[in-house]
């Protein structure tokens, strides 16, 4: 990132969080991924200080996570952990990823124990190929191996079966990925798989999941009904109580406390209320599960990055509003278990944006979906080449992101 892009993201750190799933996909924990060609979050920012600064209480996200008794895992590099440099983490929630790197220096084991004596988890990455002993396994308390690498080996795989640390798949890229790695003994998971659907046959939608899809085609007809709505949303408890929550917060920066929805369209206007309406139907929507409130989060980060980006970038010709949408509504299918090509008949939007949510490769808003996949998955190289190929800089990207993140993370503190 730029000295310049630095001093435009005013505080906003750039990185991806990826959930942490176990077997029955609870979430476990979440890994930050930052940096270039490099994963540590250390090679993003060399200086002790700017790591701690990321677990400080002012990054609401990764405390929200910890007060969940969620675990924190980063990778760092040799010269990192024996400098001491993951005391940043918090000992009870702090996971410590080794990165690969052979040989290592004199002193690494001893402080790795160190580690694991003040508390702290140590993760070892399994190499293919990579000859498995049984001392290596005495200083971790958990084995991972990347699936993107390809596949354990028979005797590496044995070795991590028959030890007493836990198995971690990386890379997980699909859901079939993940059952083959839980059906051979691994039980945390880590990839984009957790995107991915799972259909349920036959599946019909809840009663309140159907009034959201039917408030949602009413505020977006030609010529709404503005005090109906208001009406509808007065009605809801649940709407309304996230709505005032969300919108009397400081992420919402008014001077002046909301305390009816009526009052609320008088303030703001309709046209922008509906628009953070949007948001808070979709949260409602994914229910009190796990998963799927942490799908409604990213679905409101990619809402916000595609306002952004089409905003910074205006000679696109996109509508800034109608990317939040369909940044908004690109994981529904994830979140109600039900096929996109199903629900997008239920979405008010037009033909273009149902399109692009149904996979439709030739759609042209295919290539920011393609650049938004780098940056959720950690795919540096690949991100790169996206950002060349539309014409965009890097550091901006990286800084749209990151503001991106921190405002549906301020979103879910202020509305949960």
């Amino acid at each position: 990132m730029t000295q310049e892009n630095s001093k435009s993201v005013q505080g906003h750190i750039f990185f991806t969080k990826q959930p942490i799933l176990d077997t029955k996909r609870s979430i476990w924990g979440y890994e930050l991924l930052g940096g270039e060609q490099k994963e540590g979050i250390y090679e993003a920012f060399p200086q002790q200080e700017s790591v701690a600064s990321l677990f400080s209480s002012a990054y609401v996200g990764l405390q929200e996570a910890m007060q969940r008794g969620k675990k924190i895992m980063v990778g760092f590099d040799d010269a990192s952990i024996m400098t001491g440099v993951p005391h940043a983490l918090p000992p009870s929630y702090g996971v410590v990823r080794v990165l690969p790197g052979e040989p290592r220096a004199s002193g690494f084991e001893a402080a790795l124990q160190e580690l694991r004596r003040q508390g702290y988890q140590t993760v070892l990455e399994i190499m293919p190929g990579m000859p498995l002993s049984a001392d290596t396994c005495a200083v971790a308390d958990i084995l991972a191996f990347d699936l993107s690498l390809g596949k354990p080996d028979e005797v590496s795989l044995n070795r991590m079966q028959t030890g007493n640390t836990v198995m971690m798949a990386r890379g997980v890229k699909s859901v079939e990925q993940f059952q083959a790695a839980r059906n051979i003994g691994f039980t945390l998971f880590q990839g984009p798989f957790f995107k991915e659907p799972e259909y349920v046959r036959d599946r019909k939608l809840a009663s309140n999941v159907v009034s959201r899809l039917n408030l949602l085609r009413l505020m977006e007809a030609e010529d709404p009904d503005v005090k109906a709505l208001g009406e509808a949303i007065r009605t809801d408890v649940s709407i309304s109580f996230r709505l005032l929550a969300y919108l009397n917060s400081p992420w919402f920066g008014l001077r002046q406390n909301i305390q009816s929805i009526d009052q609320a369209i008088r303030m703001l206007g309709w046209l922008k209320l509906k628009s953070w309406l949007h948001a808070v139907l979709i949260v409602d929507m994914a229910g009190k599960d796990e998963v799927p409130q942490e799908l409604a989060a990213l679905s409101l980060q990619r809402a916000k990055f595609f306002e952004l980006l089409t905003t910074h970038y205006d000679y696109w010709g996109f509508n800034p509003g109608t990317l939040f949408l369909m940044g908004l509504f690109s994981l529904m299918d994830a979140i109600l278990g039900m096929p996109m090509i199903s629900l997008v008949e239920l979405l008010p939007l037009d033909a273009k944006l149902k399109s692009a949510l149904a996979g439709d490769p030739d759609n042209e808003y295919r290539p920011l979906f393609r650049l938004l996949e780098c940056l959720e998955d950690a795919d540096w190289p690949a991100l790169e080449v996206q950002t060349q190929k539309l014409f965009m800089d890097l550091g901006q990207v990286k800084v749209t992101f990151a503001q991106a993140r921190d405002w549906g993370a301020g979103f879910f503190a202020s509305s949960g």
